[in-house]
């Protein structure tokens, strides 16, 4: 049986995040993907068809996973299923942080090795968490090019380019209380020969945050593997 490459509460990005290959988005910020949290790692029988019988080609896979995300746009948390082919880890995103006087700091290897380095949280009250994605969403940078007509010495029209960059906030969440706490009525489930078939947590917590689009307070419980309290942002 194939091994999962990715872990419950592991954070992992569509293949297509232009962050995989550049520090900067170029484009519309609004198409970048989210960075997905994994809720439910499911491996499918070896009986489950993977291949078309015409054709030969690839249609489906042996492990998906199910993904979460924060929906800034409507203030929701969101999920969507995708196969593992589909997915690459956070660790392989390109990610710089700009100081206060303007100094841009290949960041990466610090916030990777920051998000590596949160602990499953022990549940508490009344306490501040945030989503393990926020730091990686709020750092996000888009760069697009302004021209501006000048003449050359010759008295020749040029365009003189202009950079700017400006930061792209998307999906990015709000800080939650913590309200909450039960057991997953789901439970990590086995095949008839031993081999495992499905992944879950073990522990939910409950949250509490302010929707601002329908203007009152809305709750979910979500994987404990999804928060921190260990989250510092400058």
């Amino acid at each position: 049986m194939e091994k999962p490459k990715f872990n419950v509460g592991e954070l992992v990005v569509l293949k297509t995040h232009p962050l995989l290959k550049s520090y900067r988005i170029k484009g519309d910020g609004k198409l970048v993907p989210p960075i997905l949290l994994v809720r439910e790692v499911f491996i499918e029988s070896k009986k489950k068809i993977i291949c078309d019988d015409e054709t030969g080609n690839v249609i489906a896979e042996l492990i998906k996973y199910t993904c979460t995300y924060f929906n800034d746009a409507k203030s929701e948390f969101l999920e969507v299923v995708l196969y593992e082919s589909m997915l690459d880890s956070f660790r392989n995103l390109k990610i710089e942080k700009i100081t206060p006087d303007g100094i841009v700091q290949k960041d990466e290897k610090t916030i990777i090795e920051e998000i590596d380095g949160y602990k499953t949280p022990e549940y508490k009250y009344g306490e501040i968490f945030r989503l393990k994605t926020k730091k990686i969403e709020i750092y996000k940078k888009r760069s697009s090019k302004t021209f501006k007509v000048i003449k050359n010495e010759e008295g020749e029209e040029v365009l003189n380019p202009k950079e700017s960059v400006q930061y792209v906030v998307n999906y990015t969440s709000p800080d939650f209380i913590v309200c909450g706490f039960k057991k997953n009525d789901e439970k990590n489930s086995h095949y008839p020969d031993g081999s495992l078939k499905k992944i879950v947590a073990e522990n939910l917590f409950k949250i509490k945050w302010f929707n601002p689009f329908q203007q009152k307070f809305s709750e979910q419980y979500v994987p404990d593997s999804f928060l921190t309290d260990k989250m510092k942002l400058d």
